[in-house]
């Protein structure tokens, strides 16, 4: 809330509510903001009990600076499966049609093509996002979901490769799930260890990049150590938000289910189904020093954590199925062992409610050192 000169801050509750204690009859600039969505309208105060009308408190949709609305710019490869578009266009991002298919982005996401299919409006593909660091450097973030096929000479290229870690570096949020995950655990191997088949095939099976991979002192890669990251499917009955600020969140959302069921959804007791990957081990990696010459570690969070169920040498032990680091600065790596979103249906399953969280809560930095070698 500002007025003259004078700015106060306030945070929401989990549901999104705020009060302004003491706040004297007058007209005020009003500003919400979450990561890189933010609105700012003027508003007049009458009395100490007035109720914000919802148009100034929801966060835009579109990106128009002259009307006070703000939104990140987006890019989305399309892959073969797990259409993260669509979870947007139900998020005001686009539209989706009465079945819950996408149907455009209304101009506010790019798509570039993964191997899925595009709409005449396609910004490209995939390998030339990742090879022009200008045109990457247009996003605050990257979705890069499942997909088997496509772009296979780009995930070999120095260049490509460490467009993406100078693009995460610089502040970039990128987002990888399951087949796709090699976008994620060839540029950045360390933090994180993809387990083997499900079908007892042992770890070394291809689908690990291990982090000797990844050369820092040289910033390059052995390619021939590279992993595919095409795990087999479950589904993970039983998995719980491990972060206590999105269980809070989801505890004020309802589903529909993925079984079909519809209801209020339990932060501890959820289904998340289509994984096609399980995560080994996370691992704490050096990223760099600060200003003072202290090493800084980049720890990964585990956000969501549930049981490796129905395959042959599966287990009940939660296993981290959605994961965020920070390799450098302000920019942060999400990988989900899922599909996010199974399908086109109407309403949005837990598992997508916990993408349009991270969206939102990793878009924020976070206090910290600065990374600066």
């Amino acid at each position: 809330l500002v007025t003259g000169f004078r700015r106060v801050l306030f945070r929401s509750s989990a549901n999104g509510s705020f009060t302004l204690p003491g706040v004297q009859p007058g007209t005020y600039w009003l500003i919400v903001q979450k990561a890189q969505f933010r609105i700012e309208t003027q508003v007049t105060v009458v009395d100490g009990n007035q109720v914000a009308d919802q148009g100034v408190t929801t966060l835009p949709s579109i990106h128009d600076p002259a009307v006070g609305l703000w939104m990140p710019k987006i890019a989305v490869a399309t892959g073969g499966y797990d259409p993260l578009e669509g979870i947007l266009g139900k998020m005001g991002l686009g539209t989706v049609d009465g079945s819950g298919t996408y149907m455009s982005t209304g101009g506010e996401i790019d798509l570039y093509s993964n191997g899925g299919a595009l709409p005449d409006t396609a910004a490209g593909t995939l390998t030339e996002l990742v090879n022009n660091p200008a045109a990457l450097a247009r996003y605050h973030v990257v979705l890069i979901p499942c997909s088997s096929d496509g772009n296979v000479a780009a995930l070999q290229s120095q260049n490509a490769l460490r467009n993406l870690r100078d693009y995460v570096k610089a502040g970039g949020k990128l987002f990888v799930t399951d087949w796709s995950g090699e976008w994620m655990d060839n540029v950045f191997p360390a933090q994180i260890e993809l387990g083997g088949s499900g079908f007892g095939i042992p770890l070394g099976d291809g689908i690990d990049t291990p982090a000797s991979a990844y050369d820092r002192a040289n910033d390059s890669w052995d390619t021939g150590e590279f992993g595919n990251a095409d795990g087999d499917a479950y589904d993970s009955d039983g998995a719980t938000a491990v972060d206590p600020n999105l269980a809070s969140w989801l505890t004020g959302q309802a589903g529909p289910f993925p079984d079909g069921g519809a209801g209020p959804i339990d932060p501890t007791d959820f289904d998340v189904v289509d994984n096609w990957n399980w995560i080994k081990s996370l691992n704490t990696v050096e990223k760099g020093l600060d200003d003072q010459g202290n090493v800084v570690m980049d720890q990964p969070k585990a956000w969501v954590a549930g049981p490796r169920g129905g395959l042959i040498g599966g287990d009940s032990t939660p296993r981290p199925l959605t994961v965020t680091f920070e390799p450098a600065g302000c920019g942060r790596v999400l990988f989900s062992t899922y599909h996010t979103t199974p399908g086109a249906h109407v309403g949005l399953y837990p598992q997508e409610r916990i993408l349009l969280y991270l969206m939102l809560e990793i878009g924020t930095c976070l206090d910290g050192p600065i990374v600066i070698d």
